[in-house]
């Protein structure tokens, strides 16, 4: 019998999209053309939203402690298994611990399967990093350009990430909103820049929101084909929906679901489709909570009702279009509930309910490079990286570790 022959490109490719991304960083070391196909673009893309490349929870679970004068936060990334049973605590798989860091803020994701964390920042000293858990890949983003009037003082920020689809760049945008300080009127400003992957670099924008909203942080990531969304409320107390544009790098707004002014809201997806839950502030977090989507620009329906039987709590997230994730405030557990059934499944985390400590993640594994061109390609792994980047507490009189000098060339 004759050598083995090769078997058809169609049947390679077809191969290659049903496996994870694990398998796929050792396989680009099998020959030149694997390497060359699993990098494309077009590879990245497929896989993505190949059907075996199934959506799962990841959680971010941080606890904060403290040490004399030093606060300790100790933050947990893990991910759940494809299919959680009804009733039975799912097995987690630790992605990325960071038990002794100072400075971690938050986290916001994900785009493509990337995410970006933040460190606490003070001043001007702001600085994100994106990260792919998937590929092991981080990169720290340099500081953003605020010119800053010294007599503001910081209020609240927002920000986003998204991907532009013309040029096929990741960015993210930042929103800050400044106070006068007592005396000067007490008047907001607000300022806004966007980072652009492609060019390693920040600009700065001109937002077109009027001075008196306040933008809410979803969910979980609102982008959807080109454009973040942020709920938002004025003085009149009315929901709008503010957005960014990732192409046209243009703020926008629109009409939000006609719910009474009283209501909680929030925003997140369910599918591919922008959704807000709304609730009644009036029976504090135990209440019956609506699910709306939006069908086109400005235009809302109710999809589901919910009335969970459960204990005081606050929603974290949406799970496979109608279940829910429910942080309960008296056991400061993170449960599933499904609406359908009333079943309520422990997802196996202690959650610290005296910060905003919880984010719950519709995460898919992706393949998307966030490094490009002519970049170093660093060999450390996400790990490594993401320690340097965070300021860890030392143990027993050890001398602190920063990286205020940390280079960001990179």
């Amino acid at each position: 019998m004759d050598g083995c022959r090769p078997l058809p490109e169609d049947i390679v490719l077809d191969i290659l999209l049903r496996l994870p991304v694990e398998s796929l960083s050792r396989f680009k070391c099998v020959c030149k053309h694997w390497y060359a196909l699993i990098k494309s673009p077009s590879f990245i893309e497929k896989h993505f939203h190949h059907k075996n490349n199934r959506s799962r929870l990841l959680v971010g679970n941080m606890k904060v402690s403290r040490e004399g004068l030093t606060i300790v936060r100790s933050v947990v990334f893990s991910l759940l298994p494809e299919k959680i049973v009804p009733g039975v605590t799912p097995e987690q798989k630790i992605l990325l611990q960071l038990p002794r860091v100072s400075d971690f803020q938050c986290v916001a994701g994900p785009v493509d399967g990337l995410f970006v964390v933040q460190k606490k920042f003070y001043g001007d000293d702001a600085r994100f990093g994106m990260w792919n858990p998937a590929t092991r890949e981080f990169r720290s983003l340099p500081p953003a350009p605020f010119e800053i009037e010294d007599y503001l003082s910081d209020h609240d920020h927002q920000f986003g990430l998204g991907f532009d689809l013309l040029t096929q760049d990741y960015k993210v945008v930042w929103i800050r909103v400044f106070w006068d300080e007592p005396g000067q009127g007490l008047y907001p400003h607000v300022y806004a820049c966007v980072y652009s992957s492609c060019n390693n670099s920040w600009k700065n924008l001109s937002p077109a929101f009027p001075s008196n909203c306040t933008l809410n942080a979803p969910l979980d990531a609102t982008y959807l084909n080109g454009v973040y969304y942020w709920l938002s409320r004025g003085l009149d107390e009315i929901y709008r929906i503010r957005s960014f544009d990732m192409g046209s790098e243009c703020f926008g707004e629109m009409q939000g679901p006609d719910i009474p002014s009283e209501d909680w809201g929030a925003l997140t997806l369910r599918g591919d489709s922008l959704a807000m839950l709304t609730g009644d502030p009036g029976k504090p977090m135990v209440s019956i909570y609506d699910l709306w989507i939006m069908e086109q620009e400005g235009s809302w329906s109710k999809v589901l009702t919910v009335q969970p039987s459960i204990d005081a709590h606050w929603p974290r997230n949406i799970w496979e279009n109608d279940k829910m994730l429910f942080e309960i405030n008296g056991t400061s557990q993170l449960v599933l509930y499904d609406p359908t059934t009333s079943q309520v499944t422990d997802l196996g985390f202690e959650l610290d309910l005296s910060i905003a400590g919880c984010w719950a993640f519709n995460y898919k594994e992706s393949l998307a490079p966030i490094k490009r061109g002519n970049e170093t390609q660093h060999q450390d792994n996400a790990v490594e990286q993401i320690e340097q980047f965070f300021n860890t507490v030392p143990i027993d009189g050890e001398p602190l570790l920063t990286v205020d000098d940390a280079d960001y060339s990179d």
